[in-house]
């Protein structure tokens, strides 16, 4: 009789366990698609705002050297903070950070937006600054949603998140012009930065309502000083590879000369082809739709290739796209709307992950 009770025991701890594995499947499916539908939001708002931003100030300005500073002011603060972000967000709770970045963007546009209800035609400047502080947040946010979904979804399921999230920025790349051109073509540029704060609101609403663990920590150093060691170390392990040194030396310059070329883009679709802002829309949608090819030819076949063929053949592709570009004629705008897909393919050829043995002959 004990050997049967044992057994009918035994039977109900192992229903019991594939219950909890069951409900824990189930849990963690509902966490990433609440937080995958906020972000989705906050992402599509930030982008349509990106465009309006840019589109407002070459409709105002028509002027390169704007526009040059507005593209600066919107990449460096970013570039800038972007590593000691990263060691914050190890620290940190994820969460937080996530909501805290999407309220500070939130708050950004918020105050533009009070400008333009109170008929204030806000200066140059004011932009500049606005970018600046939006690129700040994002210099927060995207490190926080990436380091967020390992610890979230099982280890064998995270290739295909991570499919559905560069899905959803390639998505989001494509539609965001697209509607930031249709909104600014039939509503006010106060009502596009407010849908902007209307989607970080939701975003933020989602991620209240689930639970994202944070890690444990190896090495329980707190403080500035354990930053500080953190940040090192991951220089002397950079410094280990002169190839290594060179290849972000590289990706740098890249990003420092095209990031202001790829603002000029929307004056160019206004002076020199005299299109608006649904033709600047298309641009930009054509620029995304080649990176999202670009992303799947990595995928598939970049993987048996050396990566730092691929990024040389990517910076090389981006500076004839660039050139071809530049000897169009004012009729050209369709071979333009090519080329910018052409450049796009480049870019995650650019950012091809590059390891010291790719540098091994």
């Amino acid at each position: 009789m004990l050997f049967c009770v044992q057994k009918r025991m035994s039977h109900m701890n192992v229903h019991m366990r594939r219950m909890y594995m069951s409900t824990k499947k189930e849990s963690w499916k509902q966490t990433f698609y609440t937080i995958f539908a906020g972000q989705a939001f906050s992402l599509l708002g930030s982008a349509v705002v990106q465009f309006s931003i840019i589109w407002w100030l070459t409709e105002k300005t028509g002027s390169a050297l704007v526009l040059t500073i507005a593209s600066m002011a919107g990449f460096l603060p970013q570039a800038l903070v972007g590593p000691f972000a990263g060691t914050i967000v190890d620290r940190l709770d994820r969460k937080k950070i996530m909501i805290a970045a999407d309220m500070f963007i939130a708050l950004v546009s918020l105050a533009l937006a009070i400008l333009f209800l109170s008929g204030i035609e806000p200066p140059v400047w004011v932009f500049y600054a606005v970018l600046g502080l939006r690129s700040i947040g994002t210099a927060f946010h995207m490190p926080s949603m990436q380091a967020s979904i390992p610890l979230i979804a099982p280890e064998d399921q995270l290739m295909k998140v991570q499919g559905w999230i560069q899905t959803l920025t390639s998505a989001v790349s494509m539609a965001g012009p697209m509607l930031g051109a249709f909104l600014l073509a039939y509503f006010s540029m106060e009502t596009v930065l407010l849908l902007d704060v209307a989607g970080a609101l939701l975003a933020s609403a989602a991620l209240l309502l689930v639970h994202i663990p944070n890690p444990e920590r190896s090495v329980p150093e707190e403080g500035e000083r354990g930053m500080r060691s953190e940040i090192k170390a991951g220089l002397r392990e950079l410094m280990k590879s002169r190839g290594l040194v060179v290849i972000t030396a590289a990706i740098g310059f890249t990003s420092f000369v095209y990031v202001p070329v790829g603002a000029l883009f929307t004056l160019m679709v206004l002076s020199h082809f005299g299109k608006g802002a649904w033709h600047a829309g298309v641009v930009e949608f054509s620029f995304a739709a080649g990176m999202l090819v670009g992303s799947i030819l990595l995928g598939s076949w970049g993987a048996r290739q050396n990566r730092v063929y691929l990024l040389t053949g990517g910076i090389a592709l981006l500076g004839l796209g660039l050139f071809f570009s530049g000897l169009l004629p004012a009729s050209g705008f369709v071979g333009f709307v090519l080329l910018s897909g052409l450049m796009g393919i480049s870019g995650p050829l650019c950012l091809s992950e590059c390891s010291p043995r790719s540098f091994q002959r």
